[in-house]
């Protein structure tokens, strides 16, 4: 009998160093500007042929679905339709990435499934093909397949890859809230206002690597309305803000997660240390070049 394959990859998170919404799509989707950031705090996926047909998924978080609404499973489908070859899969998630934070955790899952399925079958799919599979599933699922430093445009899809910041200093502070990001962007009603200057610096500030320039050009459209339902979001922003070493803080994605980008790691873990106490999630991490990696 032939030996059934398995296969661990990281789901790598996100943050968005810059995130600005530029209109609505007559589709109900929201243009937008966006830098995405690929970071060290990961998901572990472990894919396992079966001998049975079809897909089966666990997850060790109590809130992640272990049914076909969970995009790694909707990822494993979307293969199986689209190409020949994927035999019987079972999907194990262990959750680190909270869940509804704005750090793009089940988009993540989702790519790395994508990616894990195509090396465990040797499927040979061709990146551009994986990359629409991903558009269909989520606006983010694309770049956290090619991961690393990017400039997204459209619903935050079309990507153009930015010199990659490697092993820069973040903290994370959840404290506990999740937030829908459907329910944030249906229920937009601030006017909308183009930041094409402010997203240049910021690119040019990434591509130079500095990041004290990029500290003093975070932005995100969407802290007005999530700020507005949960003011504590906006207190833990200024808190973080003022610590010794934070060179900017800003809230990632739609929520609830806000990070700080720090100095150095020595500043870093001085914050980590004064809030830990205080919040479900506080934890230090770094950039990361890539958004999904086989862990060997």
């Amino acid at each position: 009998m032939r030996q059934l394959r398995t296969l661990r990859i990281k789901a790598h998170a996100k943050i968005n160093l810059f995130l600005n919404v530029v209109g609505k799509r007559e589709d109900g989707y929201h243009n937008l500007e966006t830098v995405f950031q690929s970071i060290d705090l990961h998901d572990e996926i472990i894919l396992r042929e079966r001998d049975k047909k079809g897909v089966v998924i666990q997850c060790d978080h109590p809130d992640v679905p272990s049914d076909s609404s969970n995009l790694a499973y909707a990822a494993a489908q979307a293969i199986s339709n689209s190409v020949d070859g994927m035999g019987g899969l079972e999907i194990r998630i262990e959750k680190r990435i909270p869940v509804a934070a704005g750090l793009g955790g089940g988009s993540a899952n989702a790519a790395a499934v994508l990616y894990g399925i195509n090396e465990l079958f040797s499927l040979e799919i061709m990146q551009s093909t994986l990359m629409r599979i991903g558009r269909d599933l989520g606006a983010d699922v694309p770049f956290c397949l090619i991961g690393g430093t990017a400039f997204g445009t459209g619903i935050g899809n079309i990507l153009t890859p930015l010199s990659p910041l490697t092993d820069v200093p973040f903290i994370l502070i959840n404290p506990g809230i999740s937030v829908s990001t459907s329910d944030i962007f249906r229920n937009l009603h601030i006017p909308l206002t183009k930041r094409a200057k402010e997203s240049i610096i910021i690119r040019n500030c990434v591509e130079k690597r500095d990041t004290v320039g990029i500290g003093k050009n975070l932005y995100n459209y969407l802290e007005i309305p999530v700020f507005s339902k949960h003011p504590e979001l906006s207190e833990i922003k200024s808190h973080l803000s003022m610590q010794v070493g934070t060179l900017g803080a800003l809230m990632s994605g739609s929520g609830a997660t806000i990070f700080a980008l720090m100095q150095n790691a020595d500043s870093a873990q001085r914050c980590q240390s004064h809030f830990k106490n205080t919040y479900s999630l506080c934890m230090t991490t770094k950039t990361c070049p890539r958004g999904v990696q086989i862990d060997n």
